[in-house]
């Protein structure tokens, strides 16, 4: 949790004018959370003018409908749509001009490092690169939008890994949806190997406390961060962010039965991070707290609640 860092940018009118020449680095509009390699903004609606090059990989997706004119790459503005779920992609390094009346939207910014790795395996040392432009709507990338501002409204629950792992999903798709390796990445794995998920689960077991990431997990296994999170779901019906939770929980709970552990030392044992966080987790999937559940007897345990199935 503490590798996110949080910035609310509240300035009088979002306007970069088209007579002026790209700005290089990202307008300061919106909440935003960053991390080391990546960050995502949600931007309100209104009335905007933008002239950028863009300085991250940015995927964009909005809640409602945005019209205008826009130019992709190019210095002809050309009429502009945008409708929920739908997808703009601007590479790093090209430029993106509009005018338009926008909805809240979402923008997803990716270091070279981090698209780098996403489909790593299976582009077997190709270079990947986005190509700009726009990708019809889809049920899918609404939700996406919706994720990210429970994500900001919630304060975070999930942290570092939840947020990768969204981000993951996203520019996984992007990839396979307009990049220069569209058509020719080689399709892997639907499900796990047994023993390839036996080590995943042994692997995330014995490091719950440490920071987990979705990237240093799937590498245990040599699949790239994309596939290794689909497979992961297809082959045991939980995203790897999902189980690690649910490992996390149910060692808590088997913590708790120690009344000498305080909640501070069982947060940081079973990797929640904080007292809070744990909290949240608790109230949110047993409908009560680590105290409360402490005092209480006779409360079923994660397996009696049918969380695991493997």
């Amino acid at each position: 949790m503490n590798l996110l860092q949080e910035f609310l940018f509240n300035p009088p009118e979002y306007k970069i004018p088209l007579d002026q020449p790209p700005l290089e680095v990202l307008p300061q509009w919106g909440r935003w959370i960053e991390t080391p390699e990546m960050m995502v903004a949600i931007i309100p609606p209104g009335k905007l003018e933008v002239n950028l090059r863009s300085p991250l990989n940015l995927v964009v997706t909005s809640f409602g409908v945005s019209s205008g004119v826009a130019a992709f790459n190019t210095d002809r503005l050309q009429p502009y749509q945008a409708l929920p779920g739908g997808f703009d992609i601007v590479p790093q390094g090209s430029t993106y001009s509009s005018v338009e009346d926008a909805s809240c939207f979402v923008v997803f910014g990716y270091s070279p490092s981090f698209l780098s790795r996403i489909v790593k395996v299976e582009a077997e040392g190709q270079m990947i690169e986005l190509q700009p432009g726009q990708i019809p709507k889809t049920h899918w990338g609404l939700n996406v939008a919706i994720a990210m501002q429970e994500f900001f409204d919630n304060g975070q629950l999930g942290g570092v890994f939840y947020l990768e792992s969204v981000a993951t999903a996203v520019l996984g798709k992007i990839i396979y949806r307009r990049s220069n390796l569209s058509g020719q990445l080689k399709r892997p794995p639907e499900y796990l190997d047994p023993n390839i998920l036996k080590f995943a689960i042994e692997y995330i077991r014995a490091h719950l406390p440490q920071a987990l990431s979705l990237n240093h997990i799937a590498s245990k296994v040599g699949f790239s961060p994309y596939h290794f999170a689909r497979a992961f779901k297809a082959t045991t019906g939980l995203s790897p962010y999902q189980y690690v939770l649910r490992c996390r929980l149910q060692l808590a709970q088997q913590l708790l039965q120690n009344q000498s552990k305080s909640l501070v030392e069982i947060a940081v044992e079973t990797g929640f991070g904080n007292q809070s966080h744990m909290t949240s987790v608790f109230r949110r999937m047993l409908n009560t707290t680590p105290k409360h559940y402490r005092q209480e007897s006779g409360i079923l345990d994660l397996h009696d609640q049918g969380y695991f199935h493997h």
